[in-house]
């Protein structure tokens, strides 16, 4: 299973955009679990991870994330058009085509 992790300000305006991605990933036969958590509570949840998509909103805060994620894994911003869509598809394509690409 893959596991991508979604971060924002407060985790609210990811969560739509979770649940659509793991709709189409259900719908496609898809083995991932996407979830939203606020940038606050990062620490607490990257472990559990295989990729850290951020909201376009924090996308300035990307060099501080992958500090604090180490390097360990992915740390990529949302496009803004696909997040103001909930383009579920292309987040999910996104995310496991950085996944992959390790």
């Amino acid at each position: 299973m893959k596991k991508i992790l979604l971060i924002c300000n407060e985790g609210m305006s990811t969560g739509f955009l979770c649940n659509k991605m793991n709709d189409y990933a259900q719908q496609q036969g898809l083995d991932i679990h996407a979830w939203a958590i606020p940038e606050s509570a990062l620490e607490g949840h990257y472990r559990e991870a295989d990729i850290v998509l951020l909201g376009p909103q924090i996308g300035y805060l990307m060099a501080s994330i992958r500090k604090r994620v180490q390097d360990t894994l992915p740390v990529a911003a949302i496009s803004p058009i696909d997040f103001g869509r909930i383009n579920a598809q292309a987040v999910v394509e996104q995310a496991l085509s950085l996944i992959d690409g390790q």
